[in-house]
């Protein structure tokens, strides 16, 4: 069997009018070594399927898989299960990667046995127009860092360059024993604190090599769900992750006021648009914050009167946001915000 240095994992569900895009870039890559393309076609409806079963019948580097409908995690799970890669690299869809993402990423690691390699991002319109001025994510500090000193930078502006699944490449052996929680949205929450907690060495280059697609039907503030409370969950593990596992003062302080800032910002968005669905969510949520708060009086890096406003929001009966909309205190405008 051919040695393949990397698998590349795309997964797919109704992205047809961006995906020949994406899948020609890939195809494209200027590589000196054998690659592999997994496309993972979660129960697409719209042409997705039968033109990724076209990209395998004219290149031997695609292999398809299909599967019904479960959800982003499950999707790179097929693909992680599959890969046969030294390493894994993850490109969505309707993203763009430019022609050097995989040789620069690929040297990175080898010339530094670093098990993570990470490129900058450059944000793009639907349409892949750049936007004006360029929106970048880049890193705080360029050059090759123990895996666990990259944790503060998780909750900093631009933070996605460190946690999102895409821009970066893995070392396979990262992915044993770990797979992406199914059934859950924003599945980097859960994974990308133990990721960088496996690895001695993390290159992070300041190249732009990938593109993030903006698309306009990602940005719709009126459709908040109650899964959206995915993300507190997520952030929460990560706290409790770093309690266990002895991290630094600094790290735990960061991972859970952000697991408490996102919280208050969803909530302040549901109380603008009281549905009984969402209510019903912060409900259920409660329970996981209420599981939290023996820790608030320690934590640094959230002020006295943020500290109130989470036990309020953490303990009141969730009902009353829709009965008396004053009566819990503010939430955040914006969750980076520090006022409340």
């Amino acid at each position: 069997m051919e040695h393949i240095a990397v698998s590349v994992i795309v997964p797919i569900y109704n992205t047809l009018p961006w995906l020949d895009t994406c899948v020609q870039a890939i195809l494209a890559q200027e590589f000196d070594h054998p690659f592999e393309v997994l496309l993972v076609d979660d129960g697409s409806t719209d042409g997705c399927a039968p033109a990724c079963d076209a990209y395998a019948a004219a290149d031997a580097r695609v292999r398809v898989f299909h599967q019904e409908n479960q959800g982003l995690s499950a999707t790179r799970n097929t693909g992680i299960d599959a890969a046969r890669g030294r390493y894994f690299a993850f490109v969505d869809s309707d993203d763009v990667i430019r022609p050097g993402y995989l040789q620069r990423l690929y040297d990175a690691c080898e010339s530094n046995d670093a098990y993570m390699a990470v490129c900058g991002v450059e944000d793009i319109a639907e349409d892949g127009a750049a936007f004006d001025p360029p929106r970048l994510a880049l890193p705080k500090v360029p050059g090759v860092h123990y895996g666990k000193d990259l944790l503060p930078n998780f909750s900093a502006p631009k933070g996605k360059y460190y946690t999102a699944a895409w821009n970066k490449l893995y070392r396979a052996d990262l992915w044993n024993l770990l797979h992406y929680p199914e059934g859950r949205i924003h599945e980097d929450d859960f994974v990308a604190h133990r990721l960088y907690w496996r690895c001695n060495t993390v290159v992070c280059l300041d190249e732009v090599l990938y593109c993030y697609r903006v698309r306009q039907g990602n940005l719709s503030h009126n459709d908040l769900r109650a899964d959206a409370f995915d993300s507190v969950d997520g952030l929460a593990d990560r706290y409790r992750f770093y309690l266990e596992n002895g991290a630094d003062r600094e790290v735990i302080d960061a991972a859970y006021a952000a697991c408490w800032r996102r919280y208050l910002f969803l909530c302040g968005r549901i109380r603008q648009n009281p549905a009984p669905a969402l209510i019903k969510a912060i409900s259920r949520q409660q329970f996981v914050m209420q599981g939290l708060l023996e820790y608030l009086p320690n934590c640094k890096q959230l002020k006295m009167a943020q500290k109130l406003s989470c036990a309020r929001w953490a303990m009141m009966p969730a009902e009353s946001l829709a009965a008396r909309p004053d009566s819990a205190g503010a939430a955040p405008a914006q969750e980076a915000g520090a006022t409340v």
